[in-house]
């Protein structure tokens, strides 16, 4: 159940920051206001899920808990932070307003999310480092799906999107083995516990969905017509990974015992 509200979680961010990202810069008004309102409600069902499953599990089932958990603890303000960056960055796109205002809502929604989760416990680089590897992982993701949808799907509109793409992958790259390392510090931690366990199929799924990247690159450049299908592949590739960074964030790392992290949010 834990996995299956993160993993819903993580569907929100990623259409709300990666549509707001493609909405901004790559694909001009697309994709529709829709998906960032499915992106706000998928968000706010999976933090919700995530309370009530907490709350129940402690026997707390009045609604001043939820509220206490909510303004008390470090997952709860995270979690409050985030929706209200998610509700500014909303009512940026759906106002129009200049891009400074879209950007700031999406970096706290951001620092809000890397909140919830294994950026808790510990201190605000290490948040940052997670804030920033939900970003670079929405962006690129976000993408894939705009490209995927685009209509007509252009090679000028894949080429706009490349050098994003990379630095996405760059971004992910860098926070991801600076976590790890924060994380694990040694290989009998990656092989011996299960959170390292876990992540090793994150990082050969990531490997797997950069092959398909360099494929779907390939297509564009030989006009392939089968160039949808390649991106389908890609997009399959990454919410394989976001499905598996959910059941990640179940584990508790050999590194931490904070309170705030293992099965519970």
């Amino acid at each position: 159940m834990s996995a299956l509200l993160n993993g819903l979680g993580f569907a929100g961010l990623v259409l709300l920051l990666g549509g707001a990202f493609t909405r901004t810069w790559l694909t001009p008004g697309a994709p529709r206001l829709r998906w960032l309102a499915t992106g706000l409600a998928l968000l706010l069902f999976g933090w919700g899920g995530q309370v009530l499953v907490t709350l129940t599990t402690l026997g707390f089932m009045a609604p001043a808990d939820a509220l206490a958990y909510l303004t008390t603890t470090t997952t709860g303000r995270s979690m409050l932070l985030g929706v209200i960056g998610a509700l500014i960055l909303l009512a940026a796109e759906t106002g129009g307003w200049p891009w400074p205002a879209s950007l700031g809502s999406a970096l706290l929604l951001a620092w809000g999310a890397a909140g919830v989760g294994h950026g808790a416990g510990h201190g605000s680089w290490v948040r940052g480092l997670h804030a920033a590897h939900a970003l670079a992982m929405s962006v690129w993701l976000g993408g894939v799906l705009a490209l995927l949808r685009a209509r007509p799907l252009s090679t000028a509109l894949a080429r706009r999107f490349t050098p994003v793409a990379l630095g996405s992958v760059l971004v992910l790259t860098v926070t991801g083995l600076l976590m790890a390392g924060e994380h694990l510090t040694g290989p009998a931690q990656w092989l011996g516990s299960l959170y390292g366990q876990v992540l090793l199929v994150k990082l050969a799924l990531v490997a797997l969905a950069l092959g398909a990247a360099a494929l779907v690159r390939r297509a564009f450049a030989a006009r392939h017509p089968q160039v949808r299908l390649t991106l389908a592949r890609e997009a399959l590739l990454l919410g394989a990974v976001l499905g598996v960074t959910a059941v990640l964030t179940t584990q508790s790392p050999p590194q931490m015992t904070h309170p705030s992290h293992g099965g519970q949010p």
